[in-house]
């Protein structure tokens, strides 16, 4: 795969992952192997995990890749059937914007080559050290100094979700309503609305627009 075309490539790994899999064994790499299938379903590289924990894939929707890498974390945080803290699950993300100089037939991330995946793998080496979630890295030195403030905020308000938070805006960014969420978890429209109130799910919805924004406009 060559040209100059840009593409999204993910790399990321669980956080604390040692601790957990010495509490609930393999059951917390299932579950990641889950949330991966699902937000990697339409990618050209599906999501492949290396040295245990760590995983990568590339998408060739960037304007989408700050949105999966929310979901991502999300979908982790909701879907672990713990209630003990300590054991909470979660992962580092690390999006790079840009060309890609190769990628296997096969489609194996992990064998790619070119601008996304060095500026992802740089990034989540980055992270470790920093102790951030999620960033965001493109090209464009304009558009990144203010995204790295955005994803330090979206950071921030996902840390502090419950698991119970987690899964309501899991929800809303997937477009469900109050009410059909509702449905979905088996609770009233209002219990979802208290459940929301407090989350910044607005602020992270403003975020994600403004991002799909300047992709559009780079590309453009």
């Amino acid at each position: 795969m060559t040209g100059r075309r840009v593409y999204a490539v993910l790399t990321g790994d669980l956080v604390r992952s040692r601790v957990i899999k010495d509490a609930c064994g393999d059951e917390c790499i299932c579950r990641l192997k889950e949330v991966l299938a699902e937000i990697g379903k339409d990618y050209v590289a599906p999501f492949s995990i290396f040295r245990g924990d760590s995983f990568q894939g590339v998408s060739s929707d960037p304007g989408e890749a700050l949105r999966d890498a929310v979901l991502l974390r999300l979908k982790l945080i909701a879907g672990f059937d713990r209630d003990n803290s300590a054991l909470r699950l979660d992962a580092r993300v690390a999006v790079g914007i840009g060309t890609i100089r190769y990628l296997p037939a096969d489609g194996s991330a992990g064998e790619g080559d070119g601008e996304a995946f060095r500026l992802s793998g740089l990034e989540l080496d980055a992270m470790k050290k920093a102790g951030r979630g999620i960033i965001v890295t493109t090209p464009w030195e304009d558009v990144n100094e203010t995204l790295s403030i955005f994803c330090d905020v979206v950071d921030s308000i996902i840390d502090g979700y419950t698991k119970r938070q987690a899964e309501a805006v899991m929800l809303t960014l997937e477009g469900l309503t109050q009410k059909e969420i509702g449905d979905r978890i088996g609770t009233s429209q209002s219990a979802v609305s208290y459940r929301l109130k407090g989350t910044g799910y607005d602020l992270i919805q403003k975020i994600l627009e403004w991002y799909r924004l300047q992709i559009r406009e780079q590309l453009d």
